[in-house]
């Protein structure tokens, strides 16, 4: 296919996730994550009526997409529909990936990413990013795992019941569960202290807003 025929709203984001996954056709990318060839050829290429009115995909293309892509079935939609209600209120914003937590006192190390996308209405200062090191929380309804990034809100100290990421006295960064007067972690099958009290940390950094999981 030429470039000039590649008029689809999609097309750079399907050619990107086909760079990462090292996929060099769409017939591959096809066979591994089960859209049909057709449909993707004409999300790349764009698709018209007689008319010349653009053909938009359903919702179950869309959906099917998104999780192929790894991104948010709304983001899709507001390309297709950029005036829809609440696409004016988010835009992309990059922020920092500090470092690791739950692993020691390196844990601020230069690590390879070094920021992370995110959508927000306004600007992302408050917000910093995590790369997790460790089980500790990776259990319950809301498990956090070993290469898992974390969102945090740094305007938001956390609530009883919340999950925060805080410095402790030692230097070290940790994310837990916030409740009565303490720090638990989620998974008692980890090694390591199951709570940790109040007196030995030196700062609640942040709640964390979103966790996202490794490949």
């Amino acid at each position: 296919m030429s470039s000039a025929k590649l008029n689809g709203p999609f097309t750079d984001l399907i050619l990107q996730k086909m760079q990462e996954m090292g996929v060099d056709s769409l017939e591959e990318f096809s066979r591994r994550t089960g859209i049909s060839r057709g449909t993707l050829y004409y999300l790349v290429r764009g698709r018209q009526t007689k008319a010349g009115t653009w053909v938009k995909p359903s919702v179950d293309t869309l959906v099917a997409l998104a999780k192929a892509l790894d991104v948010p079935a709304h983001e899709l939609l507001y390309r297709l529909e950029p005036e829809a209600p609440g696409s004016e209120w988010r835009s992309e914003r990059h922020i920092p990936i500090f470092g690791y937590v739950g692993g020691g006192p390196s844990q601020l190390e230069e690590i390879e990413e070094r920021t992370v996308p995110v959508r927000v209405k306004g600007d992302a200062r408050h917000l910093a990013a995590f790369k997790v090191r460790g089980n500790s929380m990776c259990a319950g309804k809301r498990p956090i795992c070993h290469g898992d990034v974390i969102i945090v809100n740094t305007e938001d100290k956390g609530h009883p019941g919340a999950i925060v990421v805080a410095r402790l006295e030692n230097g070290e960064y940790v994310v837990k569960l916030l409740k009565n007067g303490a720090l638990y972690s989620t998974n008692p099958e980890e090694n390591g202290p199951p709570v940790i009290p109040l007196d030995q940390v030196a700062e609640i950094v942040g709640r964390v807003v979103e966790v996202r999981s490794r490949l």
